[in-house]
């Protein structure tokens, strides 16, 4: 299938992205003589991800240098149903849009990531299990989504692949040494994690120098944050490797909730040095909609969408943290 076809983005998006004026954004549009999706009204012209990608990697690199030093991204939580997917599909779509070329890894054999990108017969692709399994080259395990965007998707061979990566010597670095040298073509590599303590994540981990530990606002997965982060700590010190960067998001929280409230509270006493202050992700029925449409939320969210305007403030902290210059986009 063709991804986002007949789908787009508007000026006023792509401004919003970029982090320009409006009438930047169209007057480059119009001097560039980039067409619109034809389909789209003349009031709302929408403009397709591989044009809106060239315009906004203008407007990005004239700003800062598209040179990102921590590019290795796991979102991470052992505990199920925190959103680790629905921020990473929203977090690697957008990056590419903004014109970092970003490769995303399905390590979860449920495959909602690869669903996500519209890959829902997905049984017969091939995963990183065929590449650490039965040696295929890693560029035969990449599907191409849009300029800037590839993808290695998940299936249910993963279930398997416990057992082969337990035969291996150093058994936590096999996808660090099948795929490191592989990665320098991309900006970004983020890994969407398994819900388990697995030695396929303990392999994720041990690549990674950059961790988005999802974190719902919720008493269960707050009071699981503990369990994470000495796992973590434990992890590190075991196999002799410096922490990553560690960043908790909390997600899915609501305004007026007391719940959601306390769970922040706690949070920030307990793991604050690993927060941006005053951050969340909120509660949004636009996450779900995003997942249902396999679109990302700049496609078709209103310009009052908070689940956009939170994404658009993560955005601008991950590349604050990990690109080489100290400018927000």
């Amino acid at each position: 299938m063709e991804f986002f076809e007949n789908n787009g983005i508007t000026a006023r998006f792509m401004a919003a992205l970029a982090g320009v004026n409006h009438s930047t954004i169209t007057r480059y549009i119009n001097d560039k003589k980039i067409k619109p999706i034809a389909s789209t009204l003349k009031r709302n012209m929408r403009y397709d991800f591989n044009e809106s990608r060239k315009v906004l990697k203008e407007m990005v690199a004239s700003k800062n240098p598209i040179d990102p030093s921590k590019k290795i991204h796991a979102f991470y939580n052992f505990k199920g149903g925190t959103g680790k997917t629905s921020l990473s599909y929203q977090v690697s779509t957008h990056l590419a849009l903004l014109g970092y070329n970003v490769l995303v890894v399905d390590t979860d054999a449920q495959s909602h990531l690869t669903v996500s990108f519209g890959l829902l017969d997905n049984l017969s692709l091939p995963t990183i299990y065929d590449g650490l399994v039965n040696g295929l080259p890693f560029d035969d395990l990449i599907i191409h989504i849009k300029d800037g965007l590839d993808l290695i998707p998940a299936n249910l061979s993963l279930t398997k692949l416990e057992v082969h990566i337990k035969e291996k010597t150093r058994q936590e670095n096999v996808i660090k040494r099948y795929m490191g040298g592989a990665t320098s073509r991309y900006d970004f590599v983020i890994f969407d994690s398994n819900p388990n303590i697995t030695t396929l994540n303990r392999n994720v981990l041990s690549f990674a120098n950059f961790l988005n530990i999802i974190c719902e606002t919720h008493p269960y997965s707050v009071h699981g944050m503990a369990l994470v982060i000495d796992d973590l700590l434990e992890f590190y010190n075991q196999i002799e490797q410096p922490l990553p960067e560690i960043l908790i998001i909390p997600n899915k929280y609501e305004d007026r909730s007391t719940t959601s409230a306390e769970a922040m509270s706690i949070l920030v006493k307990n793991y604050g040095k690993y927060m941006i202050p005053d951050f969340a992700v909120r509660k949004s029925e636009d996450f779900p909609r995003s997942a249902r449409e396999q679109l990302p939320l700049s496609f078709f969210s209103k310009a009052n969408s908070i689940a956009f305007e939170d994404m658009l403030d993560y955005l601008k902290i991950l590349i604050e943290k990990c690109t080489r210059s100290d400018k927000l986009i």
